[in-house]
């Protein structure tokens, strides 16, 4: 039984980590802003206090938990009322995408295999063409003295529909880790 869970357990590892493989991030940045003297941080306060995503609060409260958690693991405090010294945010867009494979042909020739004679041939070309989501996942960092944007980590992927709740979890936190890896810029 040991030998089965352990291979269920790295089937799973392989594929979520072959999902996330396909996560591409960046970053930009203030470069004159002094980041070493960041050490609380607020969700940003808006109108309607939604951060980038509605009608989905289990993907929501899913991103809230990895950015708090990430910023937390990197030894910045979350304050709860005063002035801190970051506010943070994010936004989720899904954009349709087209991908094509380019050009692609194929020539057949052949003969019978009945021993009559028989030439026949073939050229096919035409490329494949489809439609996929591509979610991205904005993080930004505002400085509460002036409101003034000072770093965004942007990341992208290909967006699957069918994921169970474990697996869009592992996602969400390793977009968000890759994310935050960079955060702040050195």
């Amino acid at each position: 039984m040991k030998v089965v869970t352990r291979i269920a357990w790295a089937v799973f590892i392989l594929i979520n980590v072959q999902a996330c493989s396909g996560i591409r991030v960046s970053q930009d940045y203030d470069q004159g802003y002094n980041f070493s003297g960041l050490k609380t941080f607020a969700w940003k306060p808006n109108e309607n206090s939604e951060y980038g995503i509605t009608g989905n609060d289990l993907v929501k409260e899913r991103i809230i938990t990895a950015i708090e958690k990430n910023l937390l693991a990197k030894g910045y405090l979350q304050i709860g009322s005063g002035r801190p010294d970051f506010y943070i945010s994010y936004y989720v867009t899904i954009k349709q995408k087209i991908s094509s494979s380019g050009f692609s042909g194929g020539v057949t020739l052949g003969r019978s295999s009945g021993g009559g004679r028989y030439r026949g041939g073939g050229i096919s070309s035409g490329s494949e063409v489809k439609a996929y989501d591509e979610g991205r996942l904005l993080i930004d960092v505002t400085g509460a003295a002036d409101n003034r944007l000072v770093w965004r980590g942007v990341s992208t992927q290909k967006i699957t529909g069918h994921s169970t709740p474990e697996e869009k979890t592992v996602l969400i936190n390793t977009t968000v880790e890759k994310m935050l890896l960079q955060f702040p810029p050195k």
